[in-house]
């Protein structure tokens, strides 16, 4: 039996219990993405800046596993919110003359009754292991932003029927 290499492609697909508008802040907004992206003991996101609009670039530093400094970046291609935005991915650790390159990262968000379902499109992978690692780490990360959305909608209900 021949072994298949993956697609250059990684989608994931979530549901949050959420306005979509309040799932795009989180996905764009420095200081709420900076409080969800990331966990203790792991890597975190400690700043993100950005200038939210077509060409405009965008930039998340933090610190990794190991204690080390990272950083992401890129440039936003479509900014339609709350349902659409896409931009280039690349990791401090590609720059120069590394192979790997700029990625594209898609957000893709559909609201009814109140529910979002956010499907996350990264493709342009050149490098399987580069692949692997964000079809790994992707659904961390959408796990990581769900318990932040459902958080916030659950205390902003407890606080409107003064729980």
């Amino acid at each position: 039996m021949e072994k298949t290499e993956a697609p250059p492609i990684v989608v994931e697909t979530i549901e949050i219990g959420a306005p979509a508008g309040a799932v795009f802040a989180a996905l764009t907004e420095p200081s709420e993405l900076v409080q969800w992206w990331g966990s203790d003991g792991g890597y975190r996101v400690e700043k993100m800046e950005r200038e939210l609009t077509p060409g405009g670039a965008w930039k998340i530093t933090g610190t990794g596993t190991d204690g080390s400094p990272f950083s992401v970046g890129g440039v936003y291609r479509i900014v339609d919110p709350p349902r659409l935005v896409e931009f280039t991915w690349r990791h401090d650790r590609h720059d120069g003359d590394d192979p790997l390159g700029d990625t594209i990262v898609r957000y893709e968000l559909q609201e009814k009754d109140n529910v979002t379902q956010l499907r996350v499109t990264h493709s342009g992978f050149t490098d399987a292991g580069d692949r692997e690692d964000h079809a790994e780490g992707w659904p961390v990360v959408l796990g990581w932003l769900r318990a932040f959305v459902t958080r916030r909608i659950d205390r902003s209900r407890g606080e409107r029927h003064g729980i």
